[in-house]
């Protein structure tokens, strides 16, 4: 029990931060804080991006996966929350870059990206906005490969009349919190939410596509969903494989009779789903398209795609 205790706490990401960035000055983690008074902690006006970068050995470098476009969704998330006066695209690209070359990684790395509101306010407060990064290494998930266990949540997908999903507001993901804590009490790897209108919405942390007849289907962008990056990657990484893409509204049954399905998001990158509500997704292993995806996706990531070269940014400079 020890052992396993030990190694439970060794592989606690906030072990592996070095650097981290606050308002663009580089710290150690233990020296960075935020104000128990910030409306940031208190009203949850807080809103993130996670970034992936990912490590290419031949080429000695590390490239960060569509990083201006999480970027823009990251600034059009502080305008939805009205947030002022907050930084410019150009000073928060520069920072992450010094974040990373700080900290000099060579292995693949997450990097969560924050802004908020800082120091003390009432609620309708709207400025100073901070920002802080923090990144650490992060490898594959073993769920890239083996798949996941999903049932339906009895937790409603937010509407976008009540709290926009299609930003990654910190709010908003009181929802996922319980969809997914709900899932793994009675058993299951993860959840899937439903829309107010019944359809499918997505998972507590990626959108969901499924295979029917050869078909890529994935709930469209006003299905309650966020406006992921790594949907719209692979909708187009799937259009030049010459595979057929539906974004449509999705009924809970079909995913019952799905020959294939999977979940994607920055963190599970494309994750199998294996069976939703026990019932098996074609023969409840990894599917053929679902695999093809993969294969295509790690290329690019990894810079080793030409034709998606404008997606990846190179972070050291030879």
């Amino acid at each position: 029990m020890m052992n396993f205790l030990m190694k439970s706490i060794s592989s606690n990401p906030k072990d592996k931060i070095k650097l981290v960035t606050i308002n663009g000055n580089l710290m150690p983690l233990k020296d960075a804080k935020v104000s128990i008074t910030a409306p940031g902690l208190s009203y949850a006006a807080l809103v993130f991006e996670g970034i992936r970068a990912y490590w290419n050995k031949e080429h000695k470098q590390l490239y960060i996966f569509r990083l201006d476009e999480h970027l823009k969704r990251f600034i059009n998330s502080m305008k939805l929350l009205k947030f002022i006066d907050y930084p410019n695209l150009s000073s928060i690209k520069a920072d992450i870059l010094q974040n990373i070359q700080a900290n000099n990684y060579q292995e693949d790395i997450y990097i969560r990206l924050q802004g908020y509101i800082d120091e003390w306010g009432e609620m309708a407060v709207r400025s100073p906005v901070s920002t802080s990064i923090v990144s650490y290494p992060r490898p594959r998930a073993i769920a890239f490969t083996e798949g996941k266990n999903f049932t339906i949540s009895s937790w409603q997908r937010l509407d976008d009349n009540a709290s926009p999903p299609r930003i990654k507001a910190s709010a908003n993901y009181l929802n996922s919190r319980l969809a997914s804590i709900q899932a793994k009490e009675s058993g299951y790897d993860g959840g899937i939410m439903l829309g107010p209108n019944g359809k499918v919405s997505e998972g507590p942390g990626g959108c969901i596509f499924l295979i029917r007849n050869g078909n890529l289907i994935t709930p469209s962008i006003t299905s309650g969903i966020l406006e992921s990056i790594t949907r719209d990657s692979i909708i187009e990484i799937a259009d030049t494989l010459k595979i057929k893409v539906q974004t449509r509204d999705v009924d809970r049954t079909e995913l019952y009779i799905a020959d294939e399905i999977f979940y994607c998001g920055t963190g599970q990158e494309i994750m199998p789903i294996l069976s939703v509500d026990k019932m098996l997704a074609g023969d409840g292993t990894p599917g053929k398209t679902t695999k093809v995806l993969q294969s295509e996706f790690t290329e690019i990531v990894r810079g080793n795609n030409q034709i998606f070269k404008s997606w990846i940014s190179p972070t050291y400079k030879k």
